[in-house]
């Protein structure tokens, strides 16, 4: 198997930084000094400390939400720097699944070209989440365990099928779809995994913000498709931004699934489109303008896929 590790640099840290514990305060001004405040850590070495650690335990990885936010630190126990912890930064295309450290960082999933070539709307999201900087720190675990309703990695990795690799404080790892995974359970997760048999040859990933660059998606969407001869086979559709977490669009997929790629087809899956809308945020006040909107992505979202530019004459007709 080959792994290619994620450098310092890519993940926003400084290449002589070496993997740290921290323990925290225990009240104002006074410091746990039973580890001398800090030491080395690997993979290996976290998985047996969660097991042995009886106190609370706490995460961080790239902290964007604590440098916008100002997002207080916990005010006990102990807290682990994942950026820090070598051999969670990886990623693995040469396989069958797809496999991606934890605390790899949104930069590299959109630099990757094995991932590229393999899953490409994986990298179209992680090209437009946030700013460069976010980029650079954000992580793909996250992206996930802050399970934000806009989050734009989410709609892409639901439709794919991920599966997490996941410890608990018993230090064992655990395999869970990344649909059943709850935050609120306390796991860490360490590792992502895009099963093969999930990857249909073509996807695509589109968003509405309110502005071009460093914004919360309004609306994002994600497609896997099967696409042949001008002609689409099974199809996976999932939006973002239209409930507490990614939603799958059945009916979206049925106007789409079998069919030829032709005004008519398009017609329908716009139509089908804004009944998932009505469906999700019926009475809101953004309910026609997501409506609108949806109407408007959907048509990016299958140029995106199938390579066409979408002031193509097709996506004209389908348009009006």
């Amino acid at each position: 198997m080959h792994w290619r590790a994620i450098s310092a640099a890519a993940r926003g840290s400084r290449p002589s930084c070496r993997p740290s514990l921290s323990r925290l305060p225990r009240a104002r001004g006074q410091v746990d000094e039973r580890d001398g405040g800090r030491r080395a850590c690997r993979y290996g070495q976290l998985r047996a400390m969660l097991a042995a650690e009886v106190g609370p335990v706490h995460f961080i990885a790239g902290g964007t939400d604590m440098l916008i936010a100002g997002r207080p630190l916990p005010g006990t126990g102990l807290l682990v720097d994942l950026a820090r912890v070598a051999g969670m930064a990886f990623i693995s295309t040469d396989d069958t699944d797809i496999r991606i450290g934890g605390t790899t960082t949104v930069a590299a999933l959109a630099a990757d070209c094995g991932l590229r070539a393999r899953f490409p709307a994986l990298c179209e999201a992680a090209a437009q989440c946030g700013s460069v900087q976010i980029r650079n720190r954000a992580t793909i675990a996250g992206n996930i365990a802050n399970a934000a309703p806009a989050a734009d990695l989410m709609p892409v990795l639901f439709a794919a099928g991920a599966r997490l690799v996941l410890i608990g404080r018993d230090g064992a790892p655990r395999e869970v779809a990344l649909c059943d995974y709850a935050p609120s359970l306390g796991y860490l997760i360490t590792e992502v995994i895009l099963p093969a048999n999930a990857l249909f040859p073509y996807s695509a990933f589109v968003k509405l913000g309110p502005r071009r660059d460093m914004t919360i998606s309004r609306l994002n969407l994600a497609l896997l498709a099967e696409y042949q001869n001008n002609h689409f086979g099974a199809v996976r559709v999932e939006a973002g931004a239209l409930g507490p977490g990614p939603l799958r669009l059945p009916l979206a997929e049925i106007a789409l699934a079998g069919r030829k790629l032709e005004p008519a087809t398009l017609r329908d899956f716009l139509s089908a489109l804004g009944a998932e809308v009505d469906a999700a945020i019926p009475g809101r006040n953004s309910q026609i303008y997501k409506r609108r909107a949806a109407a408007g992505l959907g048509l990016d979202l299958i140029a995106q896929a199938v390579g066409l530019s979408p002031r193509d004459r097709l996506f004209e007709e389908a348009a009006e």
